[in-house]
């Protein structure tokens, strides 16, 4: 009914500790199949030797006994020995008072060099056990396989033998006994398994209720009583994923908080302008208000455009690959850059490139590098208070995989408590007339975090003059 409801619903998954008994089950099935192949081979190699052994032990037996007194004998039909007739068709192999079961399937001839048979066990037939000649052979005879070891003593052949069946009997009894055991450690194995797998899947079982049984907007992490160690990597990859995930609502918030809140008075003078340029009578008038709207406007567009930017840099979702990058040129370029757009104005630049080699290359996104370089020249533009003291740019390499990029201005005198906000996004110092977005040196700390490049801030006096310093440490690619 369910699949008929819902035909995109999968079947469920089999059980992982079902998984786990079949593979067991299955690889205990193929190791004693082929121990007990092994030990059935050994066994029916061992009783061949055992057996052969006996057949030869007991045909010098006979020699000695029999074939010696009957050579000068004469006997007109052969001796026959007789066994206990209650051994013959004995339904259990296990030996008695009488003697034991398996004499029933062993048999003895002593033939006379001219064919005549002389003595033969009770289970022998009357034709010849085996060729005549010395050693062990097969042959069936009376319907029956043998085994048949032949010696000759004197004028008479000694034969004994004994049923083919009995060795394979005898193997297949010592490989049941020996694997019986075994069968049995398997179901007791298979038990342990199985209650030692459900145990051991329990935390797992507790870790699936938790994340079941969470609230969707819920990010907190994950908490166990106990850790296995395979499942430790497992719950450190969720609250990973729940932490980021948290980053990312926080940041989702802080940008529609903040678009809010920062659009609300651009918009609202946008709005202002229009009102005025709808109502102006005369050219003037319209061309006075026009001004104001186009100028709202593109401070709203570069406003709208920055805190795109950053939200982007924050989320990394910028998009752009990374590659490696001369730092020296790229600088030089951005300078030179900033330069065109200081035209026409008191201010100036300074740059000052030491580096040990002919290059320092770092590995980023050239557009985030451009924004990071871009944002602290502009940064040190805007809020230089002595513009006919000039912004000071230095990169000086320490090593051959560090190299330091530092930024000063003159600047009023920030205090500590400030300082410490400057990195936060939209924060504004109240001290400075300078119109801002709040969101250059954010934008510098995203792009560094996301690069490992250490930034610091500080505050230097030089000659009763207050100089903010920016300094950011890359490092080579």
């Amino acid at each position: 009914m369910k699949s008929i409801l819902n035909p995109t619903a999968s079947k469920p998954e089999p059980s992982l500790r079902r998984q786990l008994l079949i593979s067991i089950f299955l690889s205990l099935t193929v190791v004693m199949g082929i121990a007990g192949t092994i030990s059935y081979k050994v066994s029916l190699h061992e009783a061949d030797e055992i057996f052969g052994a006996r057949l030869a032990t007991s045909a010098r037996v006979l020699e000695s006994l029999l074939a010696r007194q009957v050579e000068t004998a004469t006997i007109q039909s052969p001796i026959v020995i007789d066994l206990p007739h209650a051994l013959l068709g004995m339904p259990t192999d296990e030996p008695t008072a009488i003697g034991h079961p398996y004499e029933a399937k062993l048999a003895f001839q002593l033939w006379s060099t001219d064919g005549v048979l002389l003595v033969r066990s009770e289970t022998a037939p009357d034709q010849r056990l085996g060729p005549v000649r010395e050693g062990f052979a097969e042959s069936k005879v009376g319907g029956k396989e043998w085994h048949v070891f032949s010696t000759k003593s004197g004028n008479v052949w000694v034969e004994v033998a004994e049923e083919v069946g009995l060795r394979v009997e005898m193997a297949e009894e010592v490989a049941i006994t020996l694997t019986s055991p075994l069968l049995i450690g398997i179901l007791i194995l298979l038990l342990v398994v199985n209650v030692t797998v459900v145990v051991g899947l329990r935390p797992l079982k507790e870790l699936a209720e938790k994340i079941s049984s969470r609230e969707p907007q819920s990010t907190e992490p994950i908490t166990l009583k106990k850790i296995p160690g395979e499942l430790s990597p497992v719950i450190h990859a969720l609250n990973s994923l729940f932490k980021r995930v948290s980053e990312a609502i926080a940041r989702e918030r802080r940008f529609t908080d903040a678009a809010a809140h920062e659009l609300r008075t651009p918009l609202t003078v946008l709005n202002l302008h229009a009102q005025n340029l709808a109502r102006a009578t005369s050219e003037e008038d319209r061309a006075v208000s026009l001004g104001q709207l186009m100028q709202g406007l593109s401070r709203t567009r570069h406003l709208a455009e920055q805190m795109l930017t950053y939200s982007r840099i924050s989320s990394n979702t910028h998009g752009d690959a990374a590659s490696n990058i001369d730092l020296g040129e790229e600088l030089k370029y951005m300078v030179d850059r900033q330069k065109m757009m200081l035209e026409g104005s008191p201010l100036s630049i300074d740059l000052n490139i030491k580096l040990h080699d002919a290059a320092f290359s770092v590995h980023a996104a050239k557009s985030l590098l451009e924004i990071l370089l871009r944002n602290l020249l502009e940064n040190a533009c805007k809020y230089n208070v002595k513009p006919d003291q000039a912004v000071q740019v230095a990169l000086s390499q320490q090593d051959a995989n560090t190299c330091t990029l530092r930024v000063s201005n003159p600047s009023m005198a920030i205090p500590p408590e400030e300082m410490a906000l400057l990195f936060e996004p939209y924060h504004r110092f109240a001290g400075h007339k300078q119109i801002g977005n709040g969101l250059g040196l954010a934008m510098v700390q995203e792009i560094s975090k996301l690069y490992g490049w250490p930034v610091s801030l500080q505050m230097q006096m030089l000659q009763d003059q207050a100089v903010f310093v920016i300094e950011v440490v890359f490092r080579s690619s």
